[in-house]
């Protein structure tokens, strides 16, 4: 499956606004940059591909980034991926 990771954030929600669809998941994982800072990931499932931003972002400006992305119709998930059964 394709992943489009976008870099900038208001063009990331530009375009997931004009995705109807309920699969758009915010997920909060620790960072790699430090204890400050928790990794934002915000993926918008389209059937045949994501379309993702993420950023590691200082815990200060986190509930900021998350009300945002709720706004936009983002519910905060974990996400897991589960094994698939070839037979």
């Amino acid at each position: 499956m394709k992943d489009f990771v976008i870099k900038d954030f208001d063009r990331f929600l530009e375009i997931a606004d004009t995705i109807n669809t309920p699969f758009k998941f915010v997920e909060l994982k620790d960072s790699d940059v430090g204890k400050n800072f928790v990794l934002l990931q915000a993926k918008v499932w389209m059937r045949t591909a994501y379309l993702t931003y993420e950023k590691d972002v200082p815990k200060n400006k986190l509930s900021e980034n998350v009300q945002v992305l709720k706004r936009h119709g983002f519910t905060e998930a974990e996400i897991r991926e589960t094994a698939f059964p070839v037979r």
